[in-house]
């Protein structure tokens, strides 16, 4: 075992033993408890979903999503993991030196969550903003200031945790100046689909759901499902509160007439209530007799940073340029993760499609495996009207094959005018940089060029590559 890692339960424990501590027998002393208890089941949840995503997904299902290396989402995530784990069994460690026993016997079920990496970082991303919620909110609770202390160390942890899964979404880093404070009930209401065969001690809010498709932004109109919407209250006496980190209070709207509020970028939480009356952002002082559902977590992303466009590429705008978001709705009925998002992804596909309709050139498909040397065939010539859509990085072979169907009196420039609809951007060295160094490698020797004439020089490849349209952006690229 890491010899720093060794210590760790003991010094959890030193903040306990810093202050002489009975065992769990006064009121405060359960609440302590019991609040410790909760937070190691969340503990366990995290922990279970992170060896779940590393031992579900590889490097090639990594690079499929968009990111710009596999290592950058794995070596975070394997981070992550080593984390939970430690908070897991330090918490374990604690709650037996006050007298208790954790909580055992539960399961954890993200069928859900784990069909594809980009539904998978979605979760991870909503998992780590309720843990970061659920510590702040705990922190009113916990009597003794030195387990309250203890946690907070746990907290600003998850908290890198929360920034470094937005940055994997290909979003802002830091959203919010501040994070929303949740009550064990409310956390619950989130992520308690996840959890079940254990008594965790706490009653869950009734759940609500987020029925809106597509991605929220600010005028997006809402729709909410729960079992506790279901006539007993007219909906026109039903109000949406939403409530982002730093607001005094949440923003109040009619069910009917609900809409995402502007000015919000990063989490927000969603409540049903059967008044008007806004909902106090405070866990202590907060009306809770109103709420008849929620909260549902979303993510309305209505602003893009660089940092989340290096690391994930693929996840940042259509092929029309604009930007997009990704909405993801964690409820404790299911869990729905949505993007319209468009990924430049690894090596799957070229397609060979006219720029003109009056060209006779036809389109052509081929698949081609970044590890692999499959040939691109095409039953035509690639002429100057001609797009070369690639969605990856492609080997050599593979390139000098598509290379080669060029004519050397074909004229494929940065002046062949671009498809209809497209948008014109520099291509940064950084995402050239595979593709270019593979069209170089593929500049024959001597041998083979009296061997093939048809093999690509390194000036007609440089052509073909100017030629390049990624997913409807016409690229050009420096010398």
């Amino acid at each position: 075992m890491h010899p720093v890692k060794s210590l760790l339960p003991f010094l959890f424990l030193g903040f306990a033993s810093a202050l002489p501590l009975k065992r769990a027998s006064s009121n405060s002393d359960s609440s302590d408890l019991l609040v410790l208890k909760f937070a190691n089941v969340l503990e366990q949840l995290e922990t279970s979903f992170y060896n779940k995503a590393l031992e579900t997904f590889n490097a090639a299902d990594f690079e499929s999503a968009g990111f710009v290396s596999s290592q950058v989402p794995l070596q975070q995530f394997q981070r992550i993991a080593s984390d939970e784990s430690t908070h897991t069994t330090t918490l374990e460690a604690a709650i037996q030196a006050l007298g208790g026993q954790p909580i055992s016997g539960c399961s954890f079920n993200f069928s859900s969550a784990l069909t594809d990496v980009t539904t998978m970082a979605a979760t991870a991303r909503a998992v780590e903003n309720v843990g970061v919620s659920a510590y702040l909110g705990a922190s009113s609770l916990i009597t003794n200031p030195v387990l309250a202390t203890a946690a907070a160390s746990i907290m600003t942890v998850e908290a890198r945790h929360q920034t470094v899964l937005n940055i994997l979404n290909g979003q802002s880093a830091i959203p919010q100046a501040f994070d929303i404070a949740l009550n064990p009930s409310e956390v619950l209401a989130i992520a308690g689909s996840f959890v079940s065969g254990c008594d965790v001690g706490v009653l869950a809010n009734p759940a609500l759901t987020v029925t809106s498709n597509g991605s929220l932004q600010a005028g997006s109109k809402l729709a909410f499902q729960a079992d506790t919407i279901n006539g007993s209250i007219s909906e026109n006496q039903l109000f949406c509160q939403t409530m982002a980190g730093g607001m005094a209070i949440s923003i109040s709207q009619p069910m009917g007439n609900c809409m995402v509020p502007e000015g919000i970028n990063g989490p927000a939480v969603m409540f049903i209530t059967s008044d008007s009356q806004p909902l106090l952002n405070n866990v202590r002082d907060a009306a809770t007799s109103s709420i008849v559902a929620g909260p549902a977590l979303v993510f309305i992303d209505s602003q893009q940073e660089s940092l989340g466009k290096l690391v994930r590429p693929g996840s940042n705008t259509t092929s029309s340029g604009t930007t997009t978001t990704a909405q993801t709705t964690m409820t404790s009925s299911s869990t729905s993760i949505s993007s319209s998002s468009t990924s430049l992804a690894a090596a799957t596909t070229i397609t060979l499609s006219a720029h003109t309709s009056n060209t006779s050139t036809l389109a052509t498909t081929s698949t081609v495996s970044s590890s692999s040397s499959t040939a691109v065939t095409s039953s035509t010539a690639i002429t100057s009207s001609t797009a070369v859509t690639v969605s990856s990085t492609l080997s050599t072979t593979s390139l000098s094959t598509l290379a080669s169907t060029v004519s050397s009196s074909t004229a494929l420039s940065a002046s062949t005018s671009p498809p209809s609809g497209t948008t014109t951007r520099l291509l940064s060295p950084s995402q050239a940089s595979a593709v270019l160094a593979s069209l170089e490698s593929a500049k024959p020797s001597s041998a083979a060029s009296s061997a093939s004439s048809a093999t690509p020089t390194a000036t007609q490849a440089k052509r073909l590559i100017r030629a390049i349209t990624l997913r409807g952006h016409r690229v050009k690229i420096r010398d």
